[in-house]
C-alpha cells in the first residue's frame, strides 16, 4: 500500500525570522548600553557643578554668617547706646524738671525783690536827699575855673608850698606885724587862707589816677605828711586825703624861704615828678649855695632864685601860681615868668578877693 505521504506541519517561526528578532534584540541592547554609559558621563558632569555649587554655596553662607554675627554685635552696641541715651535722657528729664521748678521760685524771689526795691526807693525819696562831700573840698565852686591856667602834666605832680613867713602879709609890713601874732591868727591870715584853698582848688581838680605830693618849703623842706615823704598820694583815698588837709590847715609860716633846698628835693624823690606846682610870693630869702648874713638885697634874691633853677630836673613844667607882695619884690613877676617859659609851665597870680569873688 502505497504509504501515504504525512502531511508536512507548517512551521511559524524559521531561521529568518529568529536573526531578525535577535539582530533587532542586539541593537536594542546596543542602543540602551550606548545611552546607559552617555548618561553617566552627563550625571557626573552635572554633579561636578553641583558640588561647585554647593562648595560655593557653603562659602557664601560662611561669608553670610559672619557677616550676620558682625552686625549682631553692632545691634547689640546700639542696644547698650540707646539704653544709655534714654537713661540719660531721663536724668536731663529729672534736671529739666528741676530747674523749671528753681526757675520758677526764682521768678516768685525777683518778683519780692521789686516789690522790695519798688518800697525801698518809695523810702528813700522820702528821706532828705544829703550830698556826698567830695574827697577834697572846693572852695568857692562857682570860681572853680579860675586857675586853669596852671598845667598839671602827667600822672605824677608836686606841690612846693612856700610856708615862709612872708605868706602872712600882702605887705612887708603886714607880715612882719603878724609874725608876731599866735599860731592860730597866723594860720587865720586872709592872704595864707588864700594860698590854702588854692591847693584845696588844685587837688580837687586832679584828674582821676593822678597821683600827688606836697612839700611845703621854708628854710627847711617838709613834707605835708612827714612819716610819708616818700610817697604819693590818690585824691579816692579818702583816709589820706583827710590826713592832707588836716595838715594843710595846721601849717604856720614862719622864717625865711630856701628855694634852692625845695627843687633839690624834688631831685632826690623816688620817683620824678611829671610837673610841679610852685605856691609862692616872691623870690627866695636864703640859699645854701650862697649864704648871706645880714639884709638881703633884691640882687642877692635874684641870684638865689638862679641857683634854685639850677637844682630842678630836667624837662619837668614848673608853673607857678604867685601871689604877690605889693612892695618889695617887684622884679618876682619877671623871673617867674622866664622860669614858665623855659619849662613850658605857666605863671597864675590870683586876685587878692579870690576866692571870695
Amino acid at each position: 500500500m502505497a504509504l501515504a505521504h504525512k502531511r508536512r506541519e507548517t512551521e511559524v517561526f524559521s531561521l529568518a525570522f529568529l536573526d531578525c528578532i535577535c539582530c533587532g534584540f542586539g541593537a536594542v541592547i546596543l542602543v540602551f548600553i550606548l545611552t546607559v554609559t552617555q548618561k553617566t558621563t552627563v550625571d557626573k558632569a552635572d554633579v561636578d557643578a553641583a558640588r561647585s555649587k554647593l562648595k560655593a554655596a557653603q562659602a557664601s553662607s560662611a561669608l553670610t554668617k559672619e557677616e550676620l554675627e558682625r552686625i549682631a554685635r553692632i545691634l547689640a552696641a546700639a542696644q547698650l547706646e540707646l539704653q544709655d541715651i534714654n537713661a540719660k535722657n531721663t536724668q536731663d528729664e529729672l534736671k529739666l524738671t528741676e530747674r523749671k521748678r528753681d526757675l520758677l521760685l526764682m521768678l516768685q524771689q525777683t518778683g519780692a525783690l521789686k516789690d522790695a526795691l519798688h518800697s525801698l526807693l518809695g523810702e528813700k525819696k522820702a528821706l532828705p536827699t544829703e550830698e556826698v562831700a567830695p574827697p577834697v573840698p572846693i572852695p568857692n565852686v562857682d570860681r572853680r575855673q579860675y586857675l586853669t591856667g596852671v598845667k598839671l602834666h602827667g600822672e605824677f605832680v608836686v606841690f612846693l608850698v612856700r610856708t615862709s613867713g612872708s605868706m602872712l602879709g600882702d605887705t612887708i609890713d603886714d607880715a612882719v606885724t603878724r609874725l608876731e601874732e599866735s599860731d592860730e591868727k597866723k594860720r587865720a591870715a586872709p592872704k595864707w587862707q588864700r594860698v590854702i584853698q588854692s591847693i584845696e582848688w588844685m587837688l580837687a581838680s586832679l584828674e582821676p589816677g593822678t597821683k600827688f605830693q606836697i612839700l611845703g618849703f621854708a628854710e627847711e623842706v617838709t613834707p605835708i605828711l612827714p612819716t610819708r615823704g616818700e610817697e604819693w598820694f590818690d585824691t579816692k583815698d579818702r583816709k589820706t586825703m583827710s590826713a592832707v588837709i588836716k595838715a594843710l590847715h595846721a601849717l604856720t609860716p614862719k622864717g625865711g624861704a630856701n628855694l634852692e633846698r625845695a627843687f633839690t628835693s624834688v631831685r632826690f624823690l623816688p620817683r620824678l615828678p611829671d610837673s610841679i606846682v610852685l605856691l609862692t610870693d616872691g623870690l627866695p630869702t636864703r640859699s645854701d649855695s650862697l649864704p648871706i648874713d645880714g639884709d638881703i638885697e633884691e640882687g642877692h634874691r635874684i641870684r638865689f632864685f638862679e641857683i634854685a633853677t639850677k637844682q630842678l630836673p630836667p624837662r619837668i613844667p614848673v608853673s607857678t601860681i604867685l601871689f604877690p607882695m605889693l612892695s618889695g619884690d617887684p622884679v618876682a613877676a619877671g623871673q617867674y615868668w622866664e622860669l614858665a617859659n623855659a619849662t613850658r609851665g605857666a605863671l597864675v597870680s590870683p586876685a587878692k578877693s579870690w576866692p571870695d569873688t
